[in-house]
């Protein structure tokens, strides 16, 4: 992209800026990664991932959206377009690093305390969070395919079979069943630990 174009403004559109990325005008690129920075920042951050791994996801997002910024076709989708491309890349980096950890604010292996009805006794709370522990636990125990496919299928909003089947190299017809097949090794992590404790 080339510089020299007229200065962009805070006023313009994102559709406004798209368009004048793809004429050329450097202070529009500027603008755009500014104006969406703290959006593929929080969706990095929310799949766990380390610091410097939130620093790769952010580098191979926006070099993504660059690269592949014509082929968007709709310049005022570009917000959903980018979340797309972040989350693709959290889940890339989460696959390369191994790190298969629950992800999103409100699925039942990460439901926290400060989701929890602040008038909770303090053993109900004491019960929940043992459950999450031993959920996570067991998780833990399940083969990589299992946790990356639970991993995916926990996030806050899901991807789709369409991009699960990209992610872990199977079929899309597959998702559904590979999906029941692991709830039910999970379920059977579950019950074996109660067994081991009642031991």
């Amino acid at each position: 992209m080339s510089v020299g174009q007229p200065t962009v403004t805070a006023d313009l559109g994102t559709a406004e800026l798209v368009r004048d990325c793809l004429a050329g005008a450097q202070p529009a690129w500027r603008a755009l990664v500014e104006r969406y920075s703290a959006l593929v920042w929080k969706i990095a951050r929310s799949h766990r991932l380390s610091s410097a791994d939130c620093e790769e996801v952010y580098q191979l997002t926006w070099l993504r959206v660059y690269q592949h910024l014509a082929n968007l076709r709709e310049p005022h989708r570009f917000p959903d377009w980018l979340t797309t491309c972040a989350r693709r890349e959290s889940l890339k980096q989460v696959s390369r690093t191994g790190r298969y950890l629950p992800i999103g604010d409100s699925t039942e292996f990460e439901r926290g305390a400060a989701a929890a009805d602040q008038s909770e006794a303090p053993d109900h709370a004491l019960l929940r969070d043992e459950r999450r522990t031993e959920v996570l636990t067991a998780l833990r125990r399940l083969p990589a395919r299992d946790q990356a496919l639970l991993t995916l299928l926990s996030a806050d909003p899901a991807p789709g079979y369409d991009e699960i089947s990209r992610v872990l190299g199977v079929a899309r017809g597959s998702v559904g069943p590979l999906r029941g097949r692991a709830l039910r090794r999970l379920a059977e992590e579950l019950e074996a630990a109660r067994r081991a404790e009642r031991r």
